[in-house]
């Protein structure tokens, strides 16, 4: 369920019933009877998002979201009417994202996302104009989508952070974005390198952005390429220990935001459905020889690292493009479509039905394509695996007959397993011992290969 509204009357949703696809239309119900009451759709090929009723008790209206444009943009509903306004918000480029709907009901607070860039703007809905707010630089919310609000005292309440500051939350003025204070201020952490954000043309030449950082000296350097989970996700400019950690030892971090990232448009998001890990790979070896030749990297020395998803594309990239990697460390991840589909829970079976466009017995070829384990036999790099042993969006077994057929091949790899679930960063001491593990395997790699 996404909301109520002020009187408890009604109920809104959003379902994909109509698609069976990650598309969805908005539903309002009514809250004593189920019984629904409108609906908003806007096609086969579009999907709403983020719709908040409006706080002002009495007015029946819907803000959300609309990707009909190709890109997410706000729009105005009322489901008693059926009347529908997309609001201008400008031609400046990006995803516009709704945040959240100020109490007295005259504002909408926005996030436009450019090449995984924000810009927060206030919408006056009496004046019917945009408003940019003059921030600072850095990343407000939580994975973009949540985490800034207006606060009851009207000014701006947001979780910021950028690569060398970890996350505080903020409040800033409603007018000129100028910082108020840190609500929540965070510790003291060690001085820490920023990120870059660049760019690079995958193999159909079209731009793949990426956040770049690099230690001290002059490189090239050994390099890390890590991958987001999700795949409905993006990275933004954030504090990451695991990333500081790669640069005080020496290597560069590439964190690439491959096609399927959300907030880079609709097209972009679902050009990898039906056919996972094809494109994110290709977008993955094209953002390793852009560090090859932009001489930051040492083309012997790329390792791959990535968690939940970004686990499967570690793997994946082993196993169907070998000879470029120096190894691959991947966390909860998905080692077998096929098994991980028979193991999972309910929700993550719909998710990959809406990923491949059907279930494993409809689609098997496109789940066995897209399982590392279909090319075990390729890898040629070291392996190392870190899986909970109650995950239940990527279950062990799948991982324990990778492991098996690995180590059947004289294949190279570990597994470190933990008595968790899928949130393997929950348990900080945890994830301290897990960089640690992958540090270490990362080292005797190298070692290894300088003999």
């Amino acid at each position: 369920m996404e909301g109520i509204d002020q009187g408890g009357d009604r109920l809104l949703i959003l379902s994909s019933e109509r698609t069976g696809r990650a598309r969805y239309a908005a539903m309002v119900l009514d809250a004593r009877t189920g019984e629904r009451m409108a609906e908003l759709w806007d096609g086969e090929e579009a999907s709403i998002g983020r719709p908040i009723f409006s706080p002002r008790p009495g007015d029946p209206r819907i803000a959300a979201v609309s990707d009909r444009s190709g890109e997410r943009h706000p729009l105005l509903w009322d489901p008693t009417t059926g009347e529908r306004e997309d609001l201008p918000v400008g031609d400046d480029g990006g995803e516009v994202l709704l945040w959240d709907w100020s109490m007295d009901g005259r504002e909408l607070l926005l996030c436009r996302i450019h090449d995984a860039e924000q810009r927060i703007e206030v919408f006056d809905l009496v004046e019917h104009r945009l408003r940019v707010i003059d921030h600072d630089p850095g990343t407000y919310g939580f994975y973009a989508e949540v985490g800034t609000w207006f606060g009851p005292d009207g000014a701006i309440v947001a979780q910021w952070q950028d690569a060398a500051h970890p996350m505080t939350v903020r409040s800033l003025d409603r007018v000129t974005g100028r910082a108020n204070a840190d609500l929540l201020p965070p510790s003291e952490v060690p001085p820490s390198r920023p990120w870059r954000s660049v760019r690079f043309p995958t193999d159909d030449g079209s731009p793949i952005q990426a956040w770049l950082a690099v230690p001290d000296g002059a490189g090239p350097f050994p390099a890390v390429i890590e991958t987001h989970g999700g795949p409905e996700s993006v990275t933004m400019q954030s504090f990451q220990p695991r990333a500081q950690s790669w640069l005080d030892r020496g290597f560069c971090f590439l964190s690439i935001n491959y096609r399927g990232s959300t907030t880079f448009g609709r097209a972009f998001k679902e050009s990898i459905w039906g056919h996972p890990g094809d494109l994110e790979v290709a977008d993955i070896v094209a953002g390793r020889e852009w560090l090859v030749a932009q001489g930051i990297a040492r083309p012997d020395q790329v390792f791959l690292t990535g968690w939940s998803y970004g686990g499967f594309l570690t793997l994946q990239a082993l196993g169907t493009v070998p000879g470029l990697w120096a190894g691959g460390m991947a966390g909860v991840a998905v080692a077998d479509w096929v098994t991980e589909y028979e193991d999972e829970n309910d929700v993550l079976r719909a998710y990959d039905r809406a990923l491949f466009g059907g279930t494993p017995d409809e689609m098997p070829d496109a789940y066995v394509k897209a399982s590392p384990i279909t090319y075990a036999e390729h890898v040629d790099a070291p392996v190392l695996i870190i899986q909970g042993r109650n995950d239940t969006r990527c279950p062990a077994r799948q991982v324990e007959d990778y492991e098996a057929r690995l180590r059947s091949l004289g294949k190279p790899i570990e597994v470190i397993w933990f008595d968790a679930g899928h949130a393997a960063g929950a348990d900080i001491e945890r994830a301290i011992e897990h960089q640690d593990a992958i540090l270490r395997f990362a080292r005797d790699v190298l070692a290894a290969r300088m003999g």
